[in-house]
């Protein structure tokens, strides 16, 4: 293994693409090989050693949602959290709050419901970038938006366009994992992979961005991993529309997959360095603080991480599971300073501010 390992590692030094029998192939390799080879990963793309981070607030509108994953421990009927749906003056309110707070990014997303009308949407990103019209608003999800261009009985790419016009600036990826398969097992009442396909096509043709996520240990094998990695490879070769990389563990507590065990931190961080070993056309890894604590995503740094994401203030989707991880700006830093690394503010587009 280690002679593959160092044969591979001067390949992706020397610019070469990592193919799929080449990464099939690191199912068994060591976390110390995996770290080499996504530091390789890194230099390959003239990774400067600076750990960028976002002062974000994150809106859970709604725990009402007809998707029901079965890894999902947010929505209403998991029974965590009692229903609830917030007001746009609510909504306003806490975006005002997150502003003077030193926020530059609102991300906001909730249930699907059909009481979550495109027209509601769009009343309401229009409130909010009159109120606030520095702010970036990185909103819905793919799934979400899916859902609205059924209701208004349109095509998701004139969705996309209408959603832009009322003051959206990107879209979280929320890909779940891109494997049919599975999804039909967690969550069949979400978008297909076509779909979250054709939504980031979507967004493409309307000069958006996104990012590109994988929820991993629901039940995948390493195969299933790969297969979601090389297609979201595939689709920004087309594309070009993912500014960053988001592996995220299932947190199984308090869902209906709670039998499974919990990733463990060396899984995880071979996963992110996986991640920065296939995808060799998305500068950004996020190091996933969220769902693994900070001193995990120091380390994550050390993994092809070049980014540790936002302080998320108010998140809830995690925290329904049991996580109560939680930072700050200067604890962002700090954790970046301790990793060795230079840390630098961002803003919703990954552009040094």
């Amino acid at each position: 293994m280690e002679n593959s390992i160092e044969k591979l590692r001067e390949k992706i030094l020397a610019g070469g693409r990592v193919e799929y029998a080449e990464a099939l192939a690191l199912k068994g390799a060591s976390i110390f090989g995996m770290a080499r080879l996504a530091r390789a990963g890194m230099a390959a793309m003239g990774y400067d050693g600076r750990v960028g981070y976002i002062v974000n607030r994150m809106i859970n509108f709604s725990n009402i949602c007809s998707s029901r994953c079965k890894f999902c421990a947010y929505h209403a009927r998991a029974g965590v959290i009692k229903p609830f749906v917030l007001s746009d003056e609510e909504i306003l309110k806490i975006t005002a709050d997150a502003e003077k707070n030193g926020a530059v990014e609102i991300m906001l997303q909730g249930g699907m419901s059909p009481e979550f009308t495109l027209e509601w949407a769009l009343s309401l990103l229009r409130k909010i970038r009159a109120a606030h019209p520095k702010l970036f608003l990185h909103v819905f999800s793919p799934s979400e938006i899916v859902a609205f261009a059924r209701g208004a009985k349109i095509e998701i790419c004139e969705c996309v366009r209408r959603l832009k016009d009322a003051g959206a600036d990107s879209v979280p990826g929320a890909a779940d994992i891109l494997v049919d398969e599975i999804r039909k097992k967690v969550s069949p009442n979400k978008s297909t992979v076509a779909e979250w396909t054709e939504v980031m096509r979507a967004l493409s043709q309307n000069g958006m961005h996104s990012s590109a996520t994988m929820t991993f240990g629901m039940g995948e094998t390493f195969e299933n991993r790969l297969e979601h990695l090389f297609r979201v490879r595939e689709i920004q070769d087309e594309l070009g529309v993912f500014k960053a990389f988001i592996a995220w563990p299932l947190a199984p507590e308090n869902t209906e997959m709670s039998s499974l065990p919990r990733v463990g931190a060396p899984e995880f961080l071979k996963t992110v360095a996986l991640s920065r070993i296939i995808l060799d056309n998305i500068k950004v890894v996020q190091s996933g603080w969220l769902t693994e604590g900070m001193k995990i995503a120091e380390l994550a740094t050390l993994f092809g991480a070049n980014d540790m994401g936002g302080v998320l203030m108010d998140e809830l989707v995690v925290k329904s599971a049991g996580v109560e991880n939680s930072t700050t700006a200067p604890g962002m830093e700090r954790a970046i300073l301790r990793a060795g690394k230079k840390p630098f503010r961002r803003g919703g587009l990954y552009e040094e501010l």
